[in-house]
């Protein structure tokens, strides 16, 4: 008898994992409708969800291999950033853009019925076209510069599914929380960027002693951005390891159940506190 609470904690959360697929359709709608929305009445259009992360990624370059004169692979240091900066940009804007969802699209919480556990996978979707086409500006780079291969660009595919995973475990949860605690919305900013340094974007994880690279693996972005270069990069950087991907899938699962269900609980709550 005792298990029985349990049980329904992880049934809720199949339920609501469910939800993601069965409404498919209409998460694609509203992210289409999202997507619009964002830029709209702006000249550039979608180009500034790609301009904007390019910013970033040229001062980061021009600090660490310029500046500092950090070592990062074989290959110019700006294209072992600019390859594990853009899943970091996907993950990043997700989890960002989820926490603050069910707040933004109120109105379907209140008005409508609506499922409302799909709202937070909405931003992932908007941000997988820009993701898209920085990804493919990057591979376009790599190959010029001769450290890409086709085969191994291949497995992009695999690491954004892996990307999507987390970002929807984490999204999910903090959604549901930020509508009872505000507060999460300003921690937030500070907790990417505390998660940026330790996550090997703007150096490399190989330069890790043994015990480094074993706690290493308990990040699962880390796992992501290693993913992307070695995809991106294959002939300067080695693939993730078993460990590493063992770790990931063991840590983003119990996360994706454990936010699915936190998430169930907590909407109960949402009337009253929007």
């Amino acid at each position: 008898m005792r298990s029985r609470p349990t049980g329904r904690w992880f049934d809720a959360g199949y339920r609501e994992l469910a939800s993601l697929w069965i409404h498919r359709s209409l998460l694609t709608s509203l992210a289409r409708h999202d997507l619009r929305k964002s830029y709209a009445g702006t000249a550039a259009g979608v180009a500034w969800a790609v301009l904007t992360p390019l910013v970033p990624l040229l001062v980061f370059s021009a600090v660490f291999s310029i500046g500092l004169r950090l070592p990062l692979g074989g290959a110019p240091y700006i294209f072992g950033f600019a390859a594990a900066y853009v899943p970091w940009v996907l993950l990043s804007s997700a989890v960002t853009g989820a926490a603050g969802s069910i707040l933004d699209h109120k109105h379907l919480v209140k008005r409508v019925l609506f499922p409302v556990e799909i709202i937070p996978a909405d931003p992932l979707l908007v941000q997988s076209l820009p993701h898209a086409i920085l990804a493919g500006l990057t591979a376009v780079a790599c190959f010029a510069g001769g450290y890409g291969r086709f085969p191994e660009l291949l497995l992009i595919l695999y690491f954004y599914l892996c990307a999507a995973v987390l970002a929807i475990s984490a999204g999910m949860f903090l959604a549901g929380l930020a509508v009872i605690v505000r507060d999460v919305l300003q921690v937030l900013p500070s907790f990417l960027n505390v998660w940026f340094w330790i996550t090997p974007i703007a150096w490399a994880g190989s330069s890790l002693p043994p015990t480094g690279r074993i706690l290493l693996a308990l990040n699962p972005a880390a796992y992501v951005v290693s993913g992307y270069r070695y995809a991106l990069m294959p002939k300067i950087f080695p693939p993730p390891g078993r460990l590493e991907a063992a770790a990931f899938w063991s840590i983003s699962l119990i996360m994706l159940l454990i936010a699915s269900a936190c998430f169930r609980r907590l909407r109960t709550h949402f009337w009253d506190c929007l």
